[in-house]
């Protein structure tokens, strides 16, 4: 390991609903570290914890898309982690503010060396996410989608049609196509079975208080940026 993390008092919340992954949070740095460990399972309550931490964990899965994880004190740093992070999505996450991404098809101790390197102040990333950003492609990714564009994105990859898209927004079929058509060439894709998987499969539907009411699985493009691995 490059770094190490030693701090008894180290305070960690963790946005995260599903009781597994919990529990890795726990095997891996509760125990080990010694450190103080909470959890919320909705994004609009994280901030709202009476003690500031020194770390936040959050699911790629339960963000919504037009929320940042930066904190306003800069020396409350942000990890985020998924399942599996890909080019198309990994540079949007270090834009929204994330010091740290973590890919759980990583080890503990890339993990814990994610963090360390995160609490010293340096951006950091487990292998896998490190590889899918150095496979990505400024030009290429929801990091270059436009907020309708983005909206328009989040709208259609539940299976919903043009039409309704249009109806929902307030405009015309035309123009959704268009948005559309400029998400697929923003994403490096070409039809919408590809577009739940360019979107990282972690880019959620989120209700109001925050619960998550999807969880897509899709084929993976093919492309000169796009593989199940994101290579």
């Amino acid at each position: 390991m490059n770094g190490t993390v030693s701090s008894s008092s180290l305070r960690v919340v963790v946005l995260e609903d599903r009781e597994s992954i919990r529990y890795i949070f726990r095997n891996i740095f509760a125990e080990p570290l010694n450190c103080e460990l909470e959890y919320s399972s909705c994004y609009k309550t994280i901030k709202e914890f009476e003690a500031k931490p020194d770390i936040f964990f959050f699911s790629a899965q339960l963000v919504p898309y037009s929320e940042l994880v930066r904190y306003r004190e800069k020396r409350v740093k942000s990890i985020v982690f998924g399942e599996s992070f890909g080019a198309t999505s990994v540079l949007w996450w270090r834009k929204r503010g994330a010091d740290g991404l973590m890919d759980l098809r990583d080890g503990p101790e890339t993990w814990r060396e994610c963090l360390a390197q995160v609490l010293q102040g340096r951006s950091a990333a487990t292998p896998s996410a490190e590889d899918a950003i150095l496979n990505s492609d400024p030009e290429v990714g929801l990091q270059a989608l436009t907020r309708r564009e983005m909206e328009v994105a989040q709208y259609l990859v539940l299976g919903r049609s043009a039409e309704q898209a249009a109806k929902t927004f307030g405009t015309s079929v035309g123009t959704i196509k268009n948005q559309r058509k400029s998400v697929y060439r923003k994403l490096g894709i070409v039809r919408a079975t590809q577009l739940p998987w360019a979107m990282g499969n972690g880019i959620p539907h989120v209700t109001s208080n925050g619960e998550r009411v999807h969880k897509l699985h899709a084929e993976a493009p093919t492309g000169p940026y796009l593989s199940p691995d994101g290579d």
